[in-house]
């Protein structure tokens, strides 16, 4: 919302304007009572408009003037306006003698020509003059300054411009009119700002009481009935003023309005008196359709500070014109002024704070607090003035220095001791009157640190809505925390249904809370309130939650929640402290939330893992069960296989099948990649082998084609495996084989322990490409000679200088252990691999087959 610039420049010519106009008029009247015994004060005022004698002060009652006179001269010189009679005043002073020109009402209306001797205006005490000065001058200012805070507080509020205008119009009716002895053009700058403010003043009082302290509906919703309402006030405000304006000096172009006057005076008393009921009546009828407790609460409050500062001051204009008597001690005491202060007091505390409290409460801890606090001050001073005098007397009365000195010392640290325990008294006093208060910082200030210590999100969301809840008492709270796309309610106290509350991400009041850091307040009674701003959704579920106060959760400018309050039981509004408390609980929760979030994910990780580890078990052992868990019997053919994955489960793979023909199958494979979608993959590419045996094809090289389109079609692009197979045939002794892209095998003759043949022929991978050929080989072997398939994880093993096992220290192991069986060969090849890598990490699978044949 752009700043409201065109409000604050027209606040401040008003202010400057009204500031002039009634520091002049404040210092007239000083003037007047700082030098009352040097001039005069008219012995008359005149009527309206017109030079007739309306009434005569009490010092001049025996000066032949009477009322209905109508004045001609002052001192010879002709009367045309207030201007010759305000400036007579001057000129003249006690002892002086003022020539008065009047032409007499009856009974035959000649001129006759008065000598008047000056006369000092007699007051009932000098006190009582010095009050009623300080009445008229103080108290307007008063009223100044509050109605203009109030609109430079509010400047979109028409409430706070009625405000405004009505303390203003009620200081120019406290201070009065006496301008025509200043100088122009100041001085008709002045009149205008009497005249449309005595003039108006009806008006505003009607508008309070239809806007305060919200607009009736039928107000709210045609808004030209407030133009209505103002067009007579504003039509006779402009006679006025332009009366006002010539009766300086044209009293005869005025007659015809004088008469007007004359007769629409008292029909117009009569509604300026109807208006003023009508804002008691007014907010009699509000206070019984509101629903708002707070709203309720402020028109108690307007009342009581009406009734308590209104009527004294009604008494006090009574008393002034002696139509009642009055005690002189209530006056003197100056018991006057300080009431009718509470006006704009009370109109600034209604307007301007958003949440009120109620009349009772604040009269009772009020007038509790200000009877133990003077009691202890008096109390305190007087124990002080004691201990000093009788710190000087015992000075003055010792014969010694020293003594003197030490009666010093002991004074001292007695007025000290005073003032410390006065201190603590008054601590103690605080936590009497305010134990609310005083407990629920206490609380608050402990919740602050207690919250930085818990882990777990849900004992930490209830731990701080208990603790904040049995300290501030609040009708009702909820936490909402981030929930991904909104935030949700994740606890509460106090709420009927509040699943469905909620607040999407993007709207105005999470962009509030992040804009401003800090605690907004809910205040559906005031139209300029930020609330209005939000969406119709929003503020429904602000309603829902009977919200009053919104508290950010934050770290690092990271929106984690909102703390919502409802109202307190007690009815009391929320403090600034109790605000900075509750920000302070906030900062820590989030730190709190933050780590909780941290701790939970964690918990979750390591869940995810002991999970994940009893999938990879239950994994390995089903791939484990994939392997041969039982050799079958090959005459002449000793034989074995192993597998060591580097995680879990691997995507090696070795087979030995039984085949119908009597021959045996032996397999031996390395699927790309590692883990769970190698494992997986070596599964789709056994099951096809095996499928494949069972209506063998009659070639090796077919069947492994087959083969191979049924792993291209079965896996991904990026994924392909190496595969050797071989069939041996116990009758013959031969091994025909097809290598698909695989580490060749090593064949060790028996006979030469330098010859080692590779079964390398074959063909490219499998998966790779759909229709790949390949080749099919023979080999011939005889007794002792042993046949050793491996994977790249035996000959790519690393030690920690990054050095590679290598084929030829397999062979040289396979030949220093050619006598041995095919299992403890496969021990060996192991033992040599782990010796040569000497603990250092293995990323790779292991797998050997060997094959030896015997007679």
């Amino acid at each position: 919302m752009s700043k409201p610039v065109l409000q604050y420049v027209a606040l401040c010519i008003l202010a400057a304007w009204a500031v002039v106009a009634q520091s002049a008029y404040s210092a007239l009247l000083i003037f007047e009572q700082v030098n009352s015994d040097r001039y005069m004060r008219v012995p008359f005022f005149t009527r309206s408009y017109t030079s007739t004698i309306e009434a005569i002060f009490p010092t001049y009652e025996d000066s032949g003037l009477r009322v209905g006179d109508r004045v001609l001269a002052l001192n010879r010189r002709r009367v045309n306006g207030l201007e010759q009679i305000d400036r007579a005043r001057f000129f003249q002073g006690p002892g002086d003698l003022l020539q008065v020109t009047v032409q007499r009402s009856l009974p035959d209306g000649r001129i006759s020509v008065l000598t008047i001797p000056v006369r000092l205006h007699e007051y009932r005490s000098e006190g009582l003059a010095w009050l009623t000065l300080t009445a008229r001058t103080l108290l307007p200012l008063c009223c100044l300054l509050v109605g203009f805070f109030i609109a430079f507080v509010r400047p979109r509020d028409p409430l706070a411009w009625i405000t405004m205008a009505m303390l203003t119009s009620f200081a120019e009716g406290v201070s009065g009119f006496e301008y025509w002895s200043i100088w122009p053009p100041w001085r008709e700058l002045f009149i205008i700002y009497h005249s449309v403010l005595t003039n108006m003043w009806p008006l505003w009082v009607v508008l309070f009481g239809l806007y305060f302290p919200m607009p009736f509906e039928v107000i709210r919703r045609n808004r030209w009935i407030a133009w209505v309402l103002a067009a007579p006030f504003i039509c006779v405000a402009a006679i006025s003023l332009y009366a006002d304006l010539a009766e300086g000096n044209h009293y005869a172009e005025l007659t015809q309005i004088a008469a007007a006057n004359q007769l629409t005076q008292r029909p117009l008393d009569i509604v300026s008196g109807l208006c003023a009921v009508s804002f008691f009546i007014l907010l009699a009828a509000k206070r019984r359709r509101l629903d708002s407790p707070d709203a309720k609460r402020r028109i108690n409050i307007m009342l009581a500070g009406c009734f308590v500062s209104v009527v004294p001051l009604v008494l006090f204009v009574l008393f002034s014109v002696n139509m009642i008597p009055a005690p002189s001690n209530w006056l003197d005491a100056g018991l006057v002024l300080p009431l009718t202060l509470l006006f704009p007091v009370t109109m600034a505390y209604v307007i301007i704070v958003q949440r009120a409290m109620d009349v009772r409460m604040v009269v009772r801890m009020g007038v509790k607090y200000a009877f133990a606090s003077t009691t202890l001050n008096v109390l305190r001073l007087a124990l002080i003035v004691l201990a000093i005098m009788f710190t000087v007397r015992f000075i003055t009365d010792s014969e010694h220095h020293w003594q003197a000195l030490l009666f010093g010392l002991i004074g001292t640290a007695v007025v000290i001791g005073l003032r410390r325990s006065s201190n603590t008294a008054t601590r103690w006093m605080d936590r009497k009157f305010f134990r609310e208060a005083y407990n629920a910082e206490i609380i608050l200030s402990g919740l602050a640190n207690t919250v930085a210590r818990i882990r777990d999100r849900k004992p930490l969301l209830e731990t701080i809505a208990l603790r904040i809840s049995d300290s501030l008492h609040p009708v009702c709270m909820a936490i909402l925390l981030d929930s991904g796309e909104r935030y949700s309610v994740a606890h509460s106290i106090g709420l009927p249904s509040p699943d469905n509350l909620q607040f999407p991400k993007r709207c105005a009041t999470l962009r509030l809370l992040k804009e401003q850091n800090a605690p907004a307040k809910v205040f559906f009674d005031d139209p300029q309130s930020w609330v209005y701003g939000a969406t119709e959704a929003e503020q429904e579920t602000l309603r829902n939650l009977n919200a009053q106060i919104l508290i950010p959760i934050s770290l690092d400018s990271r929106l984690l929640g909102i703390m919502t309050l409802g109202p307190k039981r007690s009815e009391a509004p929320y403090s600034r402290r109790d605000l900075q408390l509750l920000s302070a609980v906030a900062s820590q929760a989030g730190l709190a939330l933050d780590n909780a979030r941290l701790t939970e994910n964690i918990r979750r990780e390591i869940a995810q893992r002991e999970r994940l580890d009893r999938e990879l078990e239950i994994a390995r052992e089903v791939q484990q069960r994939l392997f041969p868990q039982k050799l079958p019997h090959v005459q002449g053919l000793d034989f074995a296989g192993y597998c060591r994955p580097a995680l879990g489960v691997g995507g090696d793979y070795y087979d030995f099948i039984r085949l119908d023909s009597g021959c045996l199958g032996v397999a031996i494979g390395d699927v790309s990649g590692k883990g769970i979608a190698a494992a997986l993959m070596m599964a789709s590419l056994q099951a096809s082998l095996r499928g494949q045996t069972i209506a063998p094809c009659e070639t090796l090289a077919e069947m492994i084609q087959h083969v191979n389109r049924l792993v291209f079609e079965s896996s991904s692009d990026n994924r392909y495996a190496t595969f050797f197979y071989a069939e041996y045939d116990p009758k013959t002794r031969s091994i025909r084989y097809v290598n698909a892209g695989h580490n060749a095998p090593i064949l060790s003759r028996n006979h030469s322990q330098k010859y080692v043949l590779r079964l390398e022929d074959g063909g490219t991978v499998l998966g790779l490409f759909p229709d790949a050929p390949y080749r099919e080989a023979k080999v011939d072997t005889r007794p002792g000679d042993m046949v050793v398939a491996f994977t790249d994880g035996i000959s790519e093993a690393m030690n920690a200088r990054e050095e590679e096992f290598g084929e030829e220290r397999l062979i040289d192991t396979v030949r220093r252990c050619n006598s041995r069986t095919a299992a403890e060969l496969i021990t060996c090849i192991l033992d040599q691999v782990d010796a040569f890598t000497a603990g250092a990490p293995q990323h790779d699978d292991m797998t050997l087959v060997v094959m030896r044949m015997s007679d």
